[in-house]
């Protein structure tokens, strides 16, 4: 669901999301009908005067305002980067004792403790939601940092990918689009080696992009500024190696929309590129330029340092991006050389796993443990090297949206055109498909928990009000036997409790969102191997403000309905018989 899954929804068949928004709707409009047609005169009058207090003490508005002082002066504190536990209780409490003290001196006791009940249950749904909502958002920013909005792959490759790039450029709504290779590798530094030739390695996934064209669907210039290293642009990845040259399949073996498209390149192309990487030398055509290899019967598919061939100057070396958790875990930096090996170069055991040196040119930041520990950027050359055997062949194409939120349309689009049977068309929400749902489960589940404070809140009114009907039973006979209709008796109390709901949802509001400005000014830090982001994030918005209010205020109306109907249901011979 999208934005409306605020108005707190449950995923389900699209009818009953349908039947669901339209009942939110009806009940909402009866409320709006009857406050508008109901509220007049005398029902207003007395409706408050059951609720308000009268001859409050000065003193109790001085200590509210010392209260409030205090909580300004924590939240200010806070936000110039004063991050102590201690600061942090003192003000939440502060702003407690402020608001506690507003609602006493303004409001009977009864009504005191039900606005004071309502405010700390939609305070702790603001909470919650705001964290639940900042988790949510905090990953897609994370995701779509590095994953492309939608990505256009063929299980075998695509030789065609420049034609493919033209005509996904030319779809409505793409902003972006670069090829790229994905690939599982093994990296190691070119010094691990330990007398007891134990190796520091890693499994990594290794990215292969096009420098030139990276930019434009990935926030890896950002990463690499937040990478802490120096100032290091995509334009850094070098490769020397030239790949060779593949025709295009046939027309009829592509998409309309693909064979209708021209190749970037002009026509008669592949006969002048085979010429030309005919002429290159071995060093840059694939499964040559190895000076050495190893026994592959010595058991340790690893190149020693002997193997790896003799000293080469570094700034000669092809390079690669690191994630600053793996680069931590394998004692790299800038300019360091690793070596890279393909352990399933070959089919059997026989062949001897291919491998290549490279110079670390930058250390990335993605803010996601999963991505700063495992990914590894390449030049697109590389990645070709490895897995196509240094044939110009791409795993796919990774698109950028104006829009993130339209990839499902554009999605659709695209599978009409291009056709998902030889294809894979996949949008970024069900790439994380299971990360996603995870986050919008628990954010419903907590939703749910917590709105039973409010629902307890609510039987607080329902207490309030039933004991004010038995208690003032002569004064209702009064005001009927006066001639005030049943419906205007039990609109005094329907008006009275839905002042304590509106009432305790604006305290309950200010209350959670310094609750919430202060764990966002602490920065609470997270263990980022479970949660996978380092501090708790928070975002509030006034769409989800509001849904709480309306729900709040919806409890509040149903438990005006049993006192007002006790109410009016009253015979005034009955409330005057013992006075």
């Amino acid at each position: 669901m999208s934005h409306t899954a605020a108005l707190m929804l449950i995923e389900g068949p699209s009818w009953m999301v349908w039947a669901g928004r339209v009942g939110v709707l009806s009940y909402f409009s009866l409320i709006v009908w009857w406050a508008w047609t109901g509220f007049s005169g005398y029902e207003y009058r007395t409706g408050l005067r059951i609720v308000r207090r009268a001859g409050a003490p000065r003193r109790s508005i001085a200590g509210a305002l010392l209260a409030l002082s205090g909580a300004a002066t924590g939240l200010t504190l806070m936000y110039f980067g004063f991050h102590s536990a201690p600061v942090v209780i003192a003000t939440a409490l502060s702003a407690a004792a402020a608001m506690v003290l507003f609602v006493f001196r303004r409001f009977a006791v009864f009504a005191s403790l039900s606005i004071v009940g309502i405010a700390i249950g939609v305070a702790a749904l603001i909470v919650v939601q705001s964290v639940a909502t900042g988790f949510q958002h905090e990953f897609e920013r994370r995701v779509l940092g590095v994953y492309a909005h939608i990505n256009v792959t063929r299980a075998f490759g695509i030789h065609e990918y420049r034609r493919f790039e033209a005509y996904l450029r030319t779809v409505d709504g793409v902003i972006g689009a670069s090829p790229f290779v994905y690939y599982a590798m093994a990296l190691a530094p070119q010094s691990s080696a330990t007398d007891d030739r134990e190796l520091r390695r890693a499994s990594v996934l290794v990215k292969g992009i096009e420098p030139a064209t990276a930019h434009e669907v990935i926030d890896l210039d950002a990463h690499l500024d937040a990478g802490g290293g120096p100032d290091i642009e995509i334009s850094a990845l070098t490769s020397d190696l030239e790949l060779q040259p593949l025709p295009d399949r046939s027309d009829s073996k592509l998409p309309e929309v693909i064979a209708a498209t021209p190749d970037p390149r002009g026509d008669g192309w592949y006969g002048p590129a085979l010429a030309h990487w005919r002429t290159l030398g071995d060093s840059a055509e694939y499964g040559h330029g190895r000076t050495t290899e190893w026994d592959a019967d010595d058991g340790d598919p690893w190149p020693d340092d002997e193997a790896r061939g003799p000293a080469t100057n570094a700034e000669t070396l092809p390079t690669m991006f690191v994630g600053v958790t793996l680069a931590r875990e394998l004692g790299l930096a800038v300019d360091d050389v690793v070596t890279m090996v393909d352990p399933g170069a070959g089919f059997d055991h026989t062949e001897v796993p291919e491998f290549r040196r490279y110079r670390i040119a930058g250390i990335f930041r993605a803010g996601f443990q999963e991505y700063d520990s495992r990914l590894v950027y390449v030049h697109i050359h590389e990645l070709q090297w490895f897995k196509y055997r240094g044939k110009d062949v791409v795993s796919g194409v990774d698109l950028r949206l104006a829009d993130p939120y339209d990839a499902p349309t554009i999605e659709g689009v695209l599978r009409g055109t291009i056709g998902d049977d030889e294809y894979s068309i996949l949008e970024w929400q069900k790439l994380n498909a299971n990360l996603f749902q995870s986050i919008r489960t628990q954010k419903s589940i907590l939703t749910v928990i917590l709105s039973l404070v409010s629902t307890v809140a609510g039987f607080n009114v329902l207490a309030a009000l039933w004991t004010m009907v038995v208690r003032r039973t002569a004064e209702i006979a009064i005001l009927m036997s006066m001639g005030a209709s049943e419906a205007g008796v039990a609109r005094i109390f329907q008006f009275s409790g839905m002042t304590l709901g509106a009432v305790g949802s604006v305290a309950g509001v200010c209350f959670g969102l310094v609750l919430c400005l202060l764990v966002q000014f602490y920065g609470y830090t997270l263990d980022p191997e479970v949660y996978f982001i380092e501090r708790l994030p928070v975002e509030f918005s006034l769409e989800q403000i509001g849904a709480v209010m309306a729900l709040t205020m919806s409890i509040s109306f149903v438990a005006t309905i049993p006192p007002s109907l006790r109410a009016a249901k009253l015979r005034p011979v009955e409330g005057l018989r013992y006075e």
